[in-house]
């Protein structure tokens, strides 16, 4: 074979080589660093689960019914988020024997209602539940996935974009998870303004899970476990955003 019809080979395998490298090439993922809250969607839906044992919290301030003996408390939370300022919830306690709570929220004015009773105006949905959970507990999308751009939220994002991460399908589609390290935990557990419940700074091993969708690149998990000196998952928390902004989503005032 001559040296000019090897030439042309090669060009015709090297161009063969090329196109199928095009067809098997993937974009390139976006970097951690372009990691966004929530708050940077039009609406969204949301579900929260906790589950904790009795012991972790002030029995005093326990149902009255509930104080003889321990218990695991289990609270489960459907919620829509209209951003920049609305928000639905249904919350079930158990075992406590309460019906279901639920509560609007728009722009500072928020209402409160028990089972299909009539709602009542006030910023202070549970009072008791507040108090017994340690006075600054929250399990609404907004307060946990909508925080402030503190210099740990900063510094997370930034050492997020060289982390290891896991691939995993959630309710609204590809995401990453990522695994925070013991320095980051600590740094979270110890930030009033990211840390709703203060009984996780007194667990001797917290750990924290966070998903983030593939495509945005906004939070849409959380899952955060602590463990006592003798039982694993003492505490488990887990924030889901179950749909991104769905369509012809409203919140609007009871009437």
């Amino acid at each position: 074979m001559s040296a000019r019809r090897i030439a042309m080979v090669l060009a015709v395998i090297g161009h063969s080589l090329a196109l199928v490298g095009c067809r098997r090439a993937k974009p390139t993922p976006p970097a951690a660093t372009d990691l966004k809250g929530v708050q940077t969607l039009q609406s969204y839906r949301w579900t929260t689960e906790l589950r904790a044992d009795s012991s972790l919290f002030d029995q005093s301030q326990a149902p009255e019914a509930l104080r003889s003996a321990p218990f695991v408390l289990k609270a489960s939370v459907k919620g829509d988020r209209v951003l920049p300022d609305r928000e639905r919830a249904r919350t079930v306690v158990e075992p406590v024997p309460a019906e279901p709570h639920e509560s609007i929220t728009v722009g500072a004015q928020r209402w409160n209602r028990i089972g299909d009773g009539p709602w009542r105006v006030g910023e202070e949905a549970f009072p008791a539940a507040r108090a017994y959970f340690g006075g600054a507990a929250q399990l609404s999308a907004r307060a946990i996935l909508e925080p402030a751009e503190t210099s740990v939220v900063t510094g997370l994002r930034q050492e997020m974009a060289s982390m290891p991460y896991r691939e995993e399908t959630v309710a609204t589609g590809a995401a990453r998870c990522y695994t925070l390290r013991p320095e980051q935990v600590a740094a979270v557990v110890g930030d009033a303004s990211l840390n709703p419940f203060p009984v996780l700074k007194t667990l001797p091993a917290v750990r924290i899970d966070v998903w983030v969708d593939q495509q945005r690149m906004v939070l849409v998990g959380l899952r955060v476990a602590g463990d006592t000196a003798t039982r694993p998952e003492a505490f488990l928390l887990e924030l889901r955003v179950t749909e991104i902004e769905p369509a012809g989503l409203r919140i609007d005032p009871p009437r």
